[in-house]
């Protein structure tokens, strides 16, 4: 009988697994333990977008977090006192308000694509005492969403219209590139989000309260979710109860589930003193991407919720202020949900699945005021364990935008821009943050830029699913 040779095998299983998580790049960690790798572009690179005062101002910026393995805790990693150990960052040349206006969401592909809408959350989700930053929209209008190549900032950096506005408060069914939206204090697009399995977005739309399935190369309009009660068209941002604002995709095994956050009640946009309550749900996409409902008659490409469909995942989402504006998943499946409205009454939550249920997960405390200084926008990020050799961590840091972030141990100021926290969560005491976590300020000037903060997003390429 030939003997076995379990040296041949072990080296077979090896090359089998390398093979079926796709890492000829890098031999990436499984959330447990660390490997020795080198990355492959465009993994780390967190895209960050915020409200611009004027025409020529920027309106998103781009980092490259991968190696932040030496960056500063307690202390702005984009401090240009840092020298080479600065992070790098990049500013396209297009993201500024004179080109696309303001925009809040976010959304990247599986390769270098960046997707960015529209938006009138910084006036709407303003409390009364704040100044409240102008409303502009670019080429696209207030249904607007551009999309930039980044492989390519270097030498085109162009970024292209990819949906326009129907200046309309109903869509015409034709099947293009175009969303209805007629504009008005807040109306504009909630959120982005991107599915990597059928390459399509999704996208919530303030006007009607309905969902979006776009193609993500074309932008052309391929049907529509009404989720509550059906649209009646009217010109304005729809009522609390029709409101949708964060979006996130996730892949559990075999289905694929697009989420979405809704507003059930909301305080006047001028005050955002009292608080608001909102839910999470989620549909369910067939095998080529569709949403599972059923389709409207006599308007097949468009579907509502007469069957039910969609579900209730979290009825009342912890935190006081009525907007969750991000969704994001962890690829071991937790969910972070960003709140935006009051600046220092904002949180940001976290969720693991029980069974059927989703269950508060770890704590993260945003912000040097009250800890609950979110400003909406939350994702999962890489952590880099190890500079010789490298190695990384998938999901290791929590990065979120907030607002007045007190840089306590190197006394250089206040940071309005986005915080890097563990995974596990940081500490209740605001003080203590300042000391051990990761910030970056977009402008450095270290001083009062209140509610302008957007929504993050990192490439996260080769982490295993």
């Amino acid at each position: 009988m030939e003997k076995i040779n379990f040296t041949k095998i072990a080296s077979l299983l090896v090359v089998i697994i390398l093979t079926a998580c796709n890492k000829e790049e890098c031999v990436y960690e499984n959330n447990v333990n660390a490997v020795d790798c080198v990355e492959s572009p465009f993994a780390g690179y967190m895209v960050q977008t915020y409200a611009s005062t004027g025409a020529t101002t920027d309106v998103g910026i781009i980092y490259k977090t991968l190696n932040n393995f030496t960056a500063p805790s307690g202390d702005d990693w984009n401090n240009p006192s840092l020298g080479t150990n600065r992070v790098q960052s990049i500013k396209p040349a297009m993201w500024k308000v004179g080109s696309i206006g303001q925009v809040f969401g976010i959304a990247l592909n599986a390769t270098s694509g960046v997707y960015l809408s529209a938006t009138d959350v910084y006036r709407f989700s303003a409390p009364s005492y704040l100044v409240t930053y102008p409303n502009a929209f670019g080429g696209g209008g207030s249904a607007g969403i551009y999309y930039t190549d980044i492989s390519t900032l270097t030498s085109a950096n162009i970024t292209t219209t990819l949906v326009t506005t129907l200046n309309s408060n109903a869509w015409d069914y034709s099947l293009t590139n175009r969303i209805p939206n007629t504009g008005g204090l807040g109306n504009s697009i909630g959120n982005i989000a991107y599915d990597k399995k059928h390459n399509q977005l999704f996208v919530t739309n303030l006007e009607d309260g309905r969902i979006y399935r776009l193609d993500a190369t074309t932008g052309n309009v391929k049907s529509v979710f009404d989720p509550f009660l059906l649209d009646i068209p009217s010109n304005g941002i729809v009522a609390a109860g029709e409101q949708l604002w964060g979006i996130g995709v996730h892949n559990d095994g075999a289905k694929t589930k697009v989420y979405f956050a809704r507003t059930k009640t909301i305080v006047p946009f001028t005050t955002f003193d009292s608080p608001g309550t909102k839910d999470i749900w989620s549909i369910e996409l067939t095998s080529t991407g569709e949403f599972a409902a059923t389709p409207q008659l006599g308007q097949p490409n468009v579907y509502n919720d007469s069957a039910s469909s969609s579900v209730l995942e979290i009825s009342n989402v912890a935190g006081t202020q009525a907007l969750v504006t991000d969704i994001a998943f962890s690829n071991n499946g937790k969910m972070l949900v960003a709140e935006r409205g009051h600046p220092h009454k904002s949180t940001v939550s976290e969720y693991s699945k029980s069974g059927i249920s989703w269950i508060p997960a770890n704590n993260f405390y945003v912000g040097g005021s009250t800890g609950k200084d979110s400003a909406g926008g939350v994702d999962y990020g890489v952590r880099e364990t190890s500079i010789n050799p490298s190695s990384f961590k998938c999901d290791d840091f929590v990065w979120a935008t907030g607002n007045y972030m007190n840089l306590i141990a190197s006394g250089t100021g206040l940071v309005y821009g986005v915080q890097g926290i563990s995974s596990s969560g940081n500490n209740p005491s605001p003080s203590a943050n300042m000391r051990t976590d990761i910030f970056l300020d977009f402008d450095n000037i270290y001083s009062f830029f209140k509610g302008a903060q957007g929504d993050v997003e990192v490439f996260r390429k080769n982490c295993c699913e």
